[in-house]
């Protein structure tokens, strides 16, 4: 890292994007990763920034975008991590100007884990032009009283809203696309598998989707997860989590038990 101010940039966004997958659906801000010549144009320096802090020498990662290897080239360069097939990296970066099919692509085909080890999904790191709080009345462009809220209607056009773990009731946020909501309700992941998304756009907002959240773009009756829940789920996602950040398996003594409620 370059200055003496890196290293606090660094653990403050930490923090943050810690404090997002702690209260899933709940915009959350991140510094900017300082100006750097070498950096492509279709990684900006909120994305750059959130990379950093997962993307290291001990692990491997995957740029899905039409300019891969120049972005490949650059994570690689600045922190000696490897690059992996899109099946096999534990992170996917996929860029602001990475189209729909390319969003679409990397959240279908990345890696969600084993039961014996579901630590191993991967996390995707997903651009988008704009995140914002959704205004209360869940309708975009009718904010109210809460001010800059009522300018997302241009640009953040779907509220999307989780619930699960860490949700008291409902979590909704704004965001301008949702290419990867429709992917990653493809999947079909049975928990304890599946991936982490964190969705991050060039003003340094972001917003963590766990793999134990289930999605619901508002305006549709259908829910865009259905999952089955373990009564251990909350707990054995908060290890998971931090088993891939430690590079430690997690271990559970009984990694195929039986999911005893399906909710959606």
């Amino acid at each position: 890292m370059r200055g003496s101010e890196e290293p606090h940039r660094a653990q403050r966004a930490f923090r943050s994007v810690l404090d997002a997958f702690a209260r899933p659906g709940v915009v959350h801000e991140v510094e900017l990763a300082p100006e750097n010549s070498g950096r492509p144009a279709s990684l900006d320096a909120s994305l750059e920034q959130v990379a950093r802090l997962f993307v290291d020498q001990a692990v491997t990662f995957c740029v899905v975008d039409s300019e891969t290897d120049a972005v490949t080239a650059y994570l690689s360069g600045e922190t000696r991590a490897r690059c992996a097939p899109l099946r096999e990296a534990d992170f996917v970066v996929v860029p602001v100007r990475a189209d729909a099919r390319a969003a679409h692509e990397a959240v279908v085909e990345a890696c969600c884990g084993t039961l014996i080890a579901p630590e191993k999904g991967a996390t995707v790191l997903v651009g988008c032009s704009r995140l914002a709080e959704a205004p209360e009345s869940g309708g975009v462009g009718m904010a109210g009283d809460r001010g800059e809220l009522g300018e997302i209607a241009e640009q953040a056009v779907h509220v999307v809203a989780l619930r699960g773990p860490g949700v008291r009731d409902v979590n909704s946020f704004a965001v301008d696309r949702v290419d990867w909501l429709n992917a990653r309700a493809q999947r079909g992941d049975e928990f304890p598998c599946g991936i982490e998304i964190v969705l991050v756009d060039p003003d340094g907002h972001v917003v963590a989707v766990p793999r134990s959240a289930s999605a619901t773009l508002l305006g549709d009756s259908s829910p865009l997860v259905h999952e089955r829940r373990s009564l251990r789920r909350s707990t054995l996602g908060e290890r998971a989590f931090d088993a891939k950040r430690s590079g430690e398996p997690l271990r559970e003594e009984a990694s195929c038990f039986p999911m005893d409620e399906e909710v959606s």
